[in-house]
């Protein structure tokens, strides 16, 4: 096993041990190096993906908006996307105008680096307050 793949699989394990700690029920993909799990904020359901990418050494949270953005509002999603986008201080909303898909977005390096337990914790509330923030503005 290589050093990447030792240190993807690190925090991987570590990822998935932070999940557990704060009892949230999720699916693992030990091949992928992937973790779904839903999470409620206020009335609203989400869906969090993580992804540890070992080619980039990079952990990646995507969280889709749960509603879909007509083509013909394709300029005023991309406008008000890039006004939120400015108010933020970590991680930002992206947008596929072909398939109408709102995503938020965070990513988290560990290219000469260790992350810590606190860093997953700290994407999942950045996550959910970004969506419970904005959800009802886009």
């Amino acid at each position: 096993m290589t050093i990447t793949a030792t240190k993807s699989w690190k925090n991987y394990m570590a990822l998935c041990n932070v999940l557990e700690r704060n009892d949230i029920i999720f699916d693992r993909d030990d091949k992928h190096l992937s973790v779904g799990c839903r999470i409620s904020v206020r009335e609203c359901e989400y869906c969090f993906r993580f992804s540890v990418e070992p080619s980039k050494m990079l952990i990646t949270l995507c969280v889709p908006v749960p509603k879909w953005f007509p083509a013909e509002q394709a300029g005023k999603t991309a406008v008000n996307i890039c006004t939120i986008n400015n108010s933020l201080s970590d991680g930002s909303f992206c947008y596929d105008p072909l398939s109408g898909l709102v995503y938020f977005k965070m990513t988290a390096s560990f290219y000469e680096s260790r992350i810590g337990c606190s860093l997953y914790e700290y994407m999942l509330s950045v996550a959910a307050d970004a969506m419970d923030e904005y959800c009802d503005r886009l």
